[in-house]
């Protein structure tokens, strides 16, 4: 945040800067946290600072907080969860990687059922081990996404986009 910036730059610590302004300790933490501020605190602010108050409210307040913190995550988490192709909450999540962990098992106990009867040539041994692989992948792939979206706080955000229950419940025929 600006006033952050500014305050360490002269190297005053958040009392400090309270003190030199007239302001609460807690205007000070509200405003390098990004809340919007009184005119006459954010006056005394630029007063304090040497700055134009209109150019200091234009900063602090030009920025939308959303995009900025969409821009923190990582590539890949912003095409999973914030792209729309998935409109999944963290639950959801838990249960595709279960789901995956699950057919990786039966993609093993039937490469080894295989293996025991051989009811089938070795190239689906081969596939089977693929698959089993490959869903492991998924799994972990999926377990890695949760745990960066729980580190971003992601889901919290999330909730407030996604629909509040399924789009089929409620949902009355049109016939009757």
């Amino acid at each position: 945040m600006l006033i952050k910036e500014l305050r360490q730059k002269r190297l005053l610590s958040q009392e400090q800067l309270a003190e030199l302004c007239g302001l609460s300790l807690r205007t000070i933490q509200r405003v390098e946290s990004g809340h919007r501020i009184g005119f006459a605190s954010l006056r005394a602010l630029a007063a304090e600072f040497n700055v134009n108050v209109e150019s200091l409210e234009q900063e602090l307040y030009a920025v939308e907080k959303v995009s900025n913190e969409f821009k923190e995550l990582p590539l890949w988490l912003k095409l999973y969860i914030g792209s729309g192709w998935f409109s999944a909450n963290r639950e959801e999540f838990k249960k595709i990687e279960v789901f995956f962990i699950v057919l990786s098992v039966c993609f093993l106990a039937v490469w080894g059922v295989n293996s025991i009867v051989d009811f089938a040539p070795v190239p689906a041994g081969k596939v089977l081990i693929l698959g089993s692989f490959c869903t492991l992948v998924g799994a972990y792939n999926i377990s890695v996404t949760i745990r960066t979206a729980d580190k971003y706080d992601v889901w919290s955000r999330l909730e407030a986009t996604l629909p509040k229950r399924p789009f089929w419940v409620g949902w009355k025929n049109s016939n009757t």
